[in-house]
């Protein structure tokens, strides 16, 4: 099935300007607008349209349109002061309203309690400014089309590191931000050795002491929980710095992938990989052509852009940073039957990327012959020969671009072969990688299936992982189909970050990626991945163990106490994690409500009671001919013995939203799609106070799943970088 419906919807709602009807609009308004004669904007048009190359969304927005704004992302510094630190505040509004996102480095701000002499009071901290930095992103629009994003920096060495790595332990608190905290070799080394006991840091004004330790421990247990904070390694970055005359780098944009000084920006185009492929082999003359292309394209971006405000420009055009990378990697190692957790895959991808960087380097040497090096060369590290550009290659999200470009994501491994979409009338259709159903009708060829047995077994093997996201546990196909054919989910942790290391080695920049584990994956392992990044000298590193993000928080009555969690110990000790049972005293009388709902065979009366403003039990009976009363009497109880220890009713919401029957389905006077369907509508209405004519209106797409598209209500993926997910249903994504 085609994915253009939902491209179509993409387009309308976030590229298409005025007069516009499709994508070759799009891409003919950005070139005429970028291009400096006709030759070169005929390349321009045909690079876009073939797919082959696409900047970041803000230059496809933008570029041609009196905005004007082409930047992707941005730093901005936060002074010790009210002036400044609002002063930014200011600035940040500004350029999320033309479509960027904002990091910014909160190290500067002077701890929680520490004496203000203009004032004669005391400073509140870095946190608590940042939630102030939140609620101004939240009402900012970017370009009247998506929601600001940020990255929350604070140094480890800050006083207050400890309350920044614990913000976000709250689900929803600072949506809007990316937290990292920026470690030295010096802690990692500590950490590497073991000395968890060294005193790291003492509190200027409480005089507390913080053990390298106790920062470990908050730092993991962060991670294993919710997937953050990232981690950005303050050394590595500044020993690749190209400009190390100017100053240290302390920050990134909001996926961590573009180090910048404050008020430098950086434009983003990225390379489809896959459509440089042929007969499943690489075109190298074509991917640097395009390379070479796509550096020019993103020069002349910076020399066409209209700044948010002067120090932007300033500092951009002082060292003139552009941000070429690739996406659809996955993409073209199926194509070239290389598998992604393979040492050949990872060999090859290294080889891709040192192709895509020198031609990078030799067209901003050409340039730089022609137009000048970037202004502050001299002192430079490219010290050999002047450029055009300080740094040219990165690999960025991309979100929203690959699913224009019908590729797999950055250097993401696709998280799945087959998905469901919903096209913009809410139909909803299943996408099939078109790479993946190439390489299962070869191998099912060979395996000896005939024609009609082919159609058969393939769309068996479609629908399998459709529905398990994987082919791992199809043990009659072959195994070298198994073996190329995993997803990010079948990938071991460890090659996730083998291959970041692999790209990083011919990266200008750094590179926004996740690092998928698994929902089993421990504490312990979070910790080895960490000290992992920083031997193989990545720049970061953003970790996500799957279903971490869903709400699991349980409230808990007064006087019913739970045994506290363990804390996370640091690396190489073992925390035995058990789940404590739940005391619940049912009083004599509880409230709630009763409905008479319609299931597919049968009148249903639902009665769920609350206890302290939440369900606590559920009854119900059949009326009339059709259904069981003894299975509704058993549904009841199971799920009364799941809410009364601990079990969130939301889960069960979710899970019954899934129950299909056909007799339900078929007929027209059925609330839900099943009878545990209609439950679980009635468990929904009681808990939200809600009452309604019918349960047919109302909506509960899976209540309780993890982190909802804000634009379409969808499932968010979690990868490149950024933890607050990607939509590929929509296109939504929470990093700009």
């Amino acid at each position: 099935m085609s994915s253009q419906p939902v491209v179509d919807s993409i387009l309308s709602a976030r590229y298409l300007r005025k007069g516009e009807k499709d994508f070759s609009d799009i891409c003919r308004r950005t070139a005429a607008a970028l291009a400096e004669n006709n030759e070169e904007e005929a390349r321009f048009f045909e690079a876009m349209t073939s797919l082959r190359f696409l900047p970041n969304s803000p230059t496809l927005m933008n570029a041609g349109t009196e905005l004007g704004q082409l930047s992707a992302c941005f730093t901005l510094p936060v002074p010790d002061s009210i002036d400044g630190i609002f002063d930014a505040m200011k600035q940040g509004a500004i350029i999320h309203k033309t479509g960027g996102g904002t990091g910014y480095n909160f190290s500067r701000l002077r701890p929680e309690g520490s004496p203000v002499q203009s004032t004669e009071g005391v400073a509140s901290g870095p946190v608590s400014f940042m939630r102030v930095f939140n609620a101004a992103t939240e009402v900012i629009k970017q370009g009247g089309r998506r929601r600001g994003a940020n990255m929350g920096i604070l140094n480890v060495w800050h006083p207050d590191i400890l309350p920044f790595i614990t913000a976000k332990t709250k689900e929803g608190e600072f949506a809007n931000f990316n937290i990292s905290v920026m470690v030295n070799d010096r802690f990692m080394d500590l950490v590497s050795k073991k000395q968890f006991d060294t005193v790291w840091l003492t509190h200027p004004r409480t005089g507390d002491t913080v053990t390298v330790g106790r920062i470990w421990t908050a730092i993991v247990e962060g991670i294993w929980k919710n997937g953050e904070p990232g981690i950005l390694f303050f050394d590595e970055i500044n020993r690749r710095n190209p400009t190390p005359q100017l100053g240290e780098i302390d920050t990134t944009n909001p996926c961590g992938e573009q180090p910048l000084f404050p008020y430098e920006s950086c434009v983003l185009g990225s390379i489809n990989l896959a459509a440089c492929m042929r007969g499943g082999v690489l075109d190298e003359r074509l991917l640097e052509e395009t390379a070479r292309m796509g550096t020019r394209f993103l020069d002349l971006v910076i020399d066409k852009n209209t700044f948010p405000i002067p120090q932007i420009a300033e500092a951009t055009k002082r060292t003139r940073k552009i941000g070429l990378g690739l996406m659809g990697v996955h993409d073209a190692l199926l194509m070239a039957g290389l598998a992604y957790d393979s040492p050949e895959g990872r060999a090859w991808c290294e080889r891709v990327m040192q192709l895509v960087t020198s031609a990078a380097v030799k067209e901003s040497r050409e340039l730089a012959a022609k137009r000048g090096p970037f202004p502050s060369w001299e002192g430079s590290t490219w010290k050999e020969f002047p450029v055009r550009n300080a740094a040219m290659t990165t690999v960025a999200p991309t979100g929203t671009i690959s699913l224009l470009a019908g590729c797999s994501s950055g250097i993401e491994p696709i998280f799945s072969f087959a998905y469901t979409r919903k096209n913009t009338v809410g139909k909803t259709f299943v996408i099939v990688n078109p790479v993946f159903r190439e390489r299962l009708l070869k191998t099912l060829s060979t395996m000896g299936f005939g024609n009609e047995e082919l159609e058969k077994k393939t769309e068996e093997v479609i629908t399998h992982v459709h529905e398990k996201g994987t082919v791992q546990d199809l043990l009659w196909l072959l195994t070298d189909f198994r073996s190329l054919c995993k997803t990010a989910l079948d990938i071991g942790w460890k090659d996730h970050i083998l291959m970041q290391a692999a790209l990083q080695k011919h990266v200008h920049a750094s590179i926004s990626k996740t690092i998928n584990m698994p929902a089993s994956a421990t504490r312990d392992d979070c910790a080895e991945a960490l000290l992992m990044a920083w031997t193989l000298k990545l720049k970061g590193i953003t970790i996500y163990r799957t279903g971490s993000r869903e709400d699991v928080v349980l409230s808990l009555k007064e006087n019913v106490t739970a045994p506290a969690a363990p804390a996370a110990l640091p690396a190489g000790r073992n925390v035995p994690e058990k789940i404590p049972a739940l005391s619940i005293d049912r009083p004599k009388e509880l409230s709630g409500r009763t409905y008479l709902c319609q299931s597919g065979c049968c009148r249903l009366y639902v009665t769920v009671n609350l206890m302290d403003g939440k369900p606590m039990e559920v009854f119900i009976r059949t009326v009339g001919s059709g259904g069981c009363e003894a299975n509704s009497s058993a549904l009841g109880r199971a799920i009364s013995t799941g809410l009364q220890n601990g079990v969130p009713y939301n889960k069960f919401v979710k899970q019954f939203a899934k129950v299909n029957c056909v007799v339900a389905i078929k007929n027209p006077s059925s609330e839900g799609h099943s009878c545990a369907d209609v439950v679980g509508r009635c468990i929904e209405l009681s808990a939200k106070n809600q009452s309604i004519t019918t349960l047919k209106d109302w909506d509960i797409r899976e209540v309780g799943k993890t982190n909802p598209c804000p634009d379409c209500g969808e499932p968010l993926d979690f990868g490149e970088g950024c933890n607050k997910g990607i939509c590929k249903h929509c296109g939504w994504t929470g990093c700009s």
